[in-house]
């Protein structure tokens, strides 16, 4: 019951910010798919951040429970805080990539030469 009254909250919030965009602000109807893939690709790189934090974080701690000779638990991987980390990460790093203008590949095949 609970994640049917959250989906139904989120979708009255998103109709009323599609009105208020539409109506108010002047945005054009057709640029929300875009938006919604933008939303994809950040989404998509928070999960790898989150992911990646935790691949990083669950040998770390266990080099130093060996290192160290002290227990240090798994447990700290366990923590909410993983994913609002992630979020900034992803976060930042989308917005550097839109602030550059340019795709990393593209770039990076610029770079190369090989722009064909």
């Amino acid at each position: 019951m609970i994640g049917i009254f959250m989906l139904a909250l989120a979708g009255l919030t998103s109709v009323g910010a599609y009105l208020l965009g539409t109506r108010r602000l002047g945005l054009p109807p057709a640029r929300l798919g875009a938006a919604v893939g933008k939303t994809l690709e950040t989404v998509g790189a928070v999960l790898i951040f989150l992911v990646a934090n935790l691949v990083v974080a669950v040998p770390l701690v266990v080099a130093l429970r060996a290192v160290t000779g002290t227990f240090v638990s798994v447990y700290v991987t366990d923590d909410t805080a993983w994913l609002g980390l992630s979020l900034l990460q992803g976060l930042a790093f989308q917005w550097w990539r839109e602030a550059s203008g340019k795709k990393a590949g593209a770039l990076a095949l610029e770079e190369r030469g090989d722009l064909g």
